[in-house]
């Protein structure tokens, strides 16, 4: 047996539950025991990775998913969760109006509350029972398994995605998850939670351990799952009082592709920045930096400037005057130098401050010139963002 997570057979068993229920999420149609006969239930744990899983190869639950049905708005615990992850994904995610893919909806819940929060929701579902229902209630619900084949029956490309304790019931996560980013555009955020195995562990919980669930996450084993296939994991949560864990995470669009990406974005970010200062210097303005930090100083470095492109960094910090940046040699002044030797333009290299800098400049020292930003692009501010600033305080 192999970790469903990391492919080692350093796979050791942790226990044993003997006569478990055959399913604990389908309930049967008769008292006949051969329905649903008892079952022992071995757990293992991954000694790399540290999943907990059964034996995948010991489970055939394929059978009822075709009339499985999750319902979720029959409880406030779940009803108010769900509306905590909704206004996440919508608010701080920015997903109101883009095109979103939830894999395994049930009944159509979460769905429903990411449509009328303005997201364009479709399903995938494998339950035709549940699609019945997603649909009847206004969700665009396609009933197919996220396998292999799943462009066949979904040709549309998203840019967010859901799954909603769907992961611990599914035999091979990594291929699920590969087949999740065939749906998806580079750049697109989701979430996917699953019952927290640290809930169940920590509190004793042996009536969560089902035999029908495969795989038991933390937030270390979830993160590590989608890191392995292509995604960038933002933040872990814990929700429903812990309930589940979750993460959001982003499509790279390959395996390290933020990583490429971030490598390209920065002999870009060099050329812009440098192409910007030499276009300062031939029409013969002065140029100076606000901000003698680790950001300055890298920046500065990386980019090969030196006192010819910028004439000094000034820094509030009177322990910092009179030093030079490591790398590029530039000088550090306090700020009563910008009325000594005024400049055309001020490079301002702490982003997270650039607005209360900003208005320093202009209300406490009569600067007039350039404001020169680095992020999250090369670009000088137009006197209407400056105006829009100050007007924010």
């Amino acid at each position: 047996m192999r970790c469903i997570i990391c492919g080692s057979e350093n796979v050791n068993e942790l226990f044993l539950l003997k006569d478990g229920p055959r399913y604990a999420q389908k309930l049967l149609d008769s008292p006949d025991p051969k329905q649903g006969p008892r079952v022992d239930v071995h757990l293992f744990k991954c000694a790399d990775c540290h999943m907990v899983q059964i034996d995948p190869d010991s489970l055939e639950h394929d059978e009822y998913w075709e009339d499985y049905l999750m319902s979720r708005a029959c409880t406030e615990l779940y009803v108010k969760y769900d509306n905590e992850i909704a206004s996440l994904m919508t608010g701080r995610y920015s997903l109101v109006g883009k095109d979103v893919v939830e894999i395994g909806c049930g009944d159509g819940f979460f769905a429903d509350l990411m449509n009328k929060r303005g997201c364009r929701m479709t399903a995938i579902e494998p339950s035709a029972t549940a699609c019945r229902i997603a649909s009847e209630a206004g969700v665009k619900c396609i009933n197919a398994f996220l396998d292999d084949d799943i462009t066949k029956h979904c040709d549309q490309k998203f840019d967010g995605f859901v799954s909603k304790q769907v992961m611990d019931l599914v035999k091979d996560p990594p291929s699920f998850i590969r087949n999740l980013g065939k749906l998806l555009n580079p750049g697109a955020i989701g979430l996917i939670d699953v019952p927290s195995w640290t809930k169940t562990i920590r509190e004793h919980r042996y009536f969560d351990v089902l035999p029908d669930r495969v795989g038991y996450y933390t937030a270390e084993t979830l993160t590590d799952l989608m890191e392995r296939s292509g995604f960038h994991v933002l933040e872990s949560f814990h929700g429903a009082e812990d309930e589940y864990v979750g993460i959001i995470a982003v499509w790279e669009g390959e395996v390290n592709g933020i990583e490429k990406t971030f490598c390209r974005d920065f002999e870009r970010f060099n050329q812009e920045f440098t192409s910007l200062m030499k276009q300062m210097n031939d029409a013969g303005k002065s140029v100076a930096a606000w901000g003698a930090g680790a950001k300055g100083v890298t920046i500065f470095s990386f980019t090969g400037m030196n006192k010819d492109t910028i004439k000094y960094v000034i820094d509030k910090d009177p322990h910092k005057a009179g030093k030079y940046l490591p790398g590029s040699l530039l000088p550090v002044m306090q700020p009563d130098m910008l009325q000594k030797e005024p400049v055309d333009a001020l490079i301002i290299t702490a982003a997270m401050f650039y607005k209360e800098i900003v208005r320093d400049l202009v209300k406490n020292k009569n600067y007039t010139g350039d404001v020169i930003l680095l992020s999250p692009t090369v670009r000088v501010l137009s006197q209407d963002e400056i105006k829009a600033i100050i007007a924010d305080e």
